[in-house]
């Protein structure tokens, strides 16, 4: 019998929180810390209610070497005047596996959109998760461009509370609001803000 066999399947990352102990078990890419269920690799969230258990779908163990014209996931840690840094996490069509060599990168304001970009710190915050092309790899950190439509911040946190920003206009202007404090901010997002899939 299959009731409750409801599925629920998004993109996280590691740290991500997916759950608590109380309602699921932490399977496979995931684990329990003070009641809470985090995820340990990138992937796609699987919340299974008939077994009850929260797993991150992951596949195989072979590590990607990253080249120009690859398309990255990454996390803003530093927001500078003229570039942010990234932290990568997967390469497209491989985000199963962990990277290899340098995960460091860069975006600087000249790659941040295609329209001029004056400040970007309206375009990037510290927590937000991007999806960029590879344009360098020469040198100690990776440059990264969000120059196209498909490219820019795939989920954004709130720079006042920390929750994840909601796009609720569904425009594609960047403008998004936090549903938990109010907050609106702007970034440069992605055609497929929150609906990404690795």
């Amino acid at each position: 019998m299959k009731a409750n066999a409801e599925t629920k399947k998004e993109f996280v990352i590691p740290g991500d929180y997916i759950g608590v102990a109380e309602e699921y078990l932490p399977g496979e890419g995931a684990y329990e810390e003070n009641g809470k269920i985090y995820a340990t690799l990138v992937g796609n969230l699987d919340l299974d209610m008939s077994r009850r258990s929260a797993s991150v779908i992951s596949k195989t163990n072979v590590l990607p070497q990253i080249k120009e014209g690859d398309i990255v996931y990454g996390e803003i840690v530093s927001v500078k005047p003229q570039m942010v840094y990234v932290d990568l996490l997967a390469l497209e069509g491989h985000a199963d596996k962990k990277l290899s060599a340098n995960t460091k990168a860069r975006i600087y304001v000249s790659q941040t959109d295609k329209k001029y970009v004056k400040t970007i710190s309206t375009e990037f915050r510290n927590g937000d998760v991007v999806r960029a092309r590879v344009v360098d790899t020469q040198g100690d950190s990776i440059r990264l461009s969000t120059a196209e439509d498909s490219l820019g911040v795939i989920r954004a946190v709130c720079g006042v509370c920390r929750k994840t920003l909601e796009n609720k206009d569904g425009n594609s202007e960047g403008n998004l609001e936090c549903s938990y404090c109010g907050a609106k901010e702007t970034r440069k997002t992605a055609n497929d803000y929150m609906k990404a899939k690795l």
